[in-house]
């Protein structure tokens, strides 16, 4: 390396150790770390209503409403063999309708959805097409 090249690094490295941190201070100045978050969202849980719950050995699926929305909460209890499944409101003849969203792994999964849940919820493998479990209010 020739002295022009060592002068040129050492003024590189100096600027980045100069920017890099100003960069990330930049960056992490408007996160808000208050507890006033967490007592919104507090408050928010604790208004939901429930209206039914359901469960059996695979899964337990429970509907809320609050104020402004209604939504539903799945706990996928044990492991689904089929990597592709997805939950289904049912229909009147109780048949699929409309989509909730995918389940991968054992968990919580919430979902907002437009209307209450009058008949149920089925989980169904897309890729095989064959029902996984079926639930009804």
């Amino acid at each position: 390396m020739t002295s022009g090249q060592r002068k040129t690094h050492k003024y590189i490295w100096l600027t980045l150790t100069i920017c890099i941190p100003i960069c990330i201070y930049l960056s992490v100045k408007n996160l808000s770390f208050s507890s006033k978050n967490t007592l919104e969202l507090k408050s928010e849980i604790t208004a939901k209503k429930i209206l039914k719950t359901k469960q059996n050995e695979i899964v337990k699926v429970t509907t809320f409403k609050n104020s402004h929305s209604n939504s539903i909460e799945i706990i996928l209890k044990t492991p689904i063999k089929n990597a592709t499944a997805v939950a289904y409101l049912l229909n009147k003849n109780f048949t699929k309708g409309e989509l909730i969203g995918q389940i991968t792994t054992v968990g919580i999964y919430n979902f907002n959805i437009e209307n209450e849940i009058e008949f149920g919820v089925v989980i169904y493998d897309a890729l095989k097409e064959t029902l996984i479990t079926k639930l009804t209010f």
